[in-house]
């Protein structure tokens, strides 16, 4: 890769590519609007920010944007299923500007830094958090230097893939990461679809890291839980009430309950600060107990979400999800008894998914009330554990690892099958078959209980917003909006 040699007016455009066609844009781009925040500060370039996916442009709207403004460098990144979109793109880009260095994160890159580098026209993968790196490297662009000497990319250079090694992860997120260009954003219309509560909500990132070893989860930001401190997250959730009118924060951490001191820190300080901002979490059952959820209820949580994923001990086991049933159910008790809802998921088709723990699931759920609405097949996502034991075992093929990627999507779609028991028309019947098992033996709670529910739940901002038709299945599988 040739060095870019710009002057000090470096022009950057940031892309984010579109996912998750099937519903509406809900949630910001958290990791592409920090990287504007820091460029704009540190360097004093204000990128511009072409957000795809909450304007859902078609290609050709794509191209005309991209031959509309000017630019020497691109970043473009996010989850594992748009890495369709950034070969799509880069060829797009490369066509207009022959010239521009391409750069991608997130993990649709940084889980495979080399199959996309070979297969695109992408110029260089970061390799882990961009906020010192992306800085670091623009700096170097707009002095006329290189990119060998920042740590943390991955780059083609003479027809070969050059490592820079290995990014060291930031010590302290609230004086080395920031807040999102929030104005650079489509703030409309993400604050237009509700994430999982009900009026003006917007969904918050305040932690990375996550101390569990679960088999199907990818994790780029490392085992040690490193967290924004409760009074920079106070302190941004009153400015988005100030400017934005926000009604209600939908954390979406890994794990945002895995320090029970920042917790109370957290809630005791928004109480005080942002009385009656109503807020919803992730959840992991071995982290609940009585006094956490009532101190989190009274500071306006009204949702923790689990990932319960088996009601097998076996398949808890062998996914190294380290919680037992018994906790699972501790926390079905828990949530309840403070009026909270209770979105869960589960997956079918780990290996070693038969038809014994399958009907361990649907027992588990009919024994708890708990109906089966949000159920994921597994599916291998590159970086992670189940993704090694999918090329071992030869369900996926080295040879056809790109191809494999291109078909990721939602983990609602099936992909492949790590089964041994079921042919993939049986793991999807199966599928169908235990959803409307639980649904014929567990009883939901009438449609004017629900609505009580929630009335009570959140008050005035429930009234103001109801849930359309087009979207209420979305909410329920995913949100859990009807789940108590």
């Amino acid at each position: 890769m040739k060095n870019l040699c710009v002057s000090s007016g470096m022009k950057i455009l940031i892309i984010n590519p579109p996912i998750r066609l099937a519903d509406k844009p809900r949630h910001i781009p958290h990791g592409l609007g920090i990287l504007a925040s820091l460029v704009r500060k540190k360097l004093g370039v204000v990128p511009t920010f072409l957000d795809i996916n909450s304007k859902r442009y078609s290609d050709d709207q794509v191209r005309q944007k991209l031959e509309e403004v000017e630019f020497d460098v691109v970043l473009i990144g996010g989850l594992i299923p748009v890495y369709k979109r950034i070969v799509v793109y880069a060829d797009m880009i490369k066509s207009i500007n022959p010239n521009v260095m391409i750069i991608a994160g997130g993990s649709a890159a940084m889980s495979v830094p080399e199959l996309l580098l070979k297969n695109s026209k992408v110029d260089a993968v970061c390799l882990g958090e961009g906020e010192e790196a992306i800085v670091e490297l623009f700096s170097n662009i707009r002095d006329g230097k290189g990119i060998e000497s920042v740590k943390g990319f991955c780059f083609k250079k003479d027809g070969k893939i050059v490592n820079t090694g290995a990014p060291e992860l930031l010590g302290d997120l609230d004086a080395e990461s920031d807040l999102p260009a929030y104005d650079l954003l489509q703030m409309d219309i993400y604050l237009s679809n509700p994430v999982v509560g009900f009026g003006r909500d917007i969904d918050f990132i305040s932690s990375r890291g996550c101390p569990y070893q679960c088999t199907f989860c990818y994790q780029p930001w490392g085992r040690k839980f490193r967290a924004h401190s409760a009074q920079f997250i106070v302190t941004a959730i009153a400015g988005l009430r100030e400017r934005y009118g926000v009604d209600f924060i939908s954390f979406q951490d890994d794990e945002f309950m895995a320090d029970k001191r920042r917790v109370r820190a957290f809630c005791d300080l928004l109480t005080k600060t942002v009385p009656g901002m109503l807020w919803s979490c992730t959840g992991r059952v071995n982290c609940v107990d009585d006094e956490i959820v009532a101190i989190m209820r009274d500071a306006g949580c009204v949702s923790i979400s689990y990932g319960f994923e088996s009601g097998s001990t076996r398949i808890l086991k062998s996914m190294k999800k380290n919680v037992t049933i018994q906790q699972m159910e501790n926390a079905i008790r828990v949530n309840r008894k403070y009026g909270m809802m209770l979105p869960v998921s589960f997956i079918i088709g780990m290996p070693g998914e038969n038809d014994e723990s399958c009907r361990e699931t649907v027992e588990f759920c009919v024994r708890n009330e708990l109906p089966l609405k949000s159920m994921m097949y597994a599916t291998p996502y590159p970086g992670t554990e189940l993704f090694n034991y999918a090329l071992k075992t030869g369900r996926i093929r080295e040879s056809q690892i790109h191809e494999f990627v291109i078909r990721l999507e939602d983990a609602r779609d099936f992909v492949v099958n790590l089964t041994d028991d079921f042919t993939d028309e049986e793991l999807m019947a199966k599928r169908s078959e235990m959803i409307e098992e639980v649904g014929s033996r567990v009883t939901p709670i009438s449609v004017e209980e629900c609505d009580r529910r929630l009335q009570n739940l959140f008050g005035e901002i429930y009234s103001n917003g109801s849930v359309d038709s087009s979207t209420s299945k979305h909410r329920a599988e995913h949100g859990g909006i009807d789940i108590f």
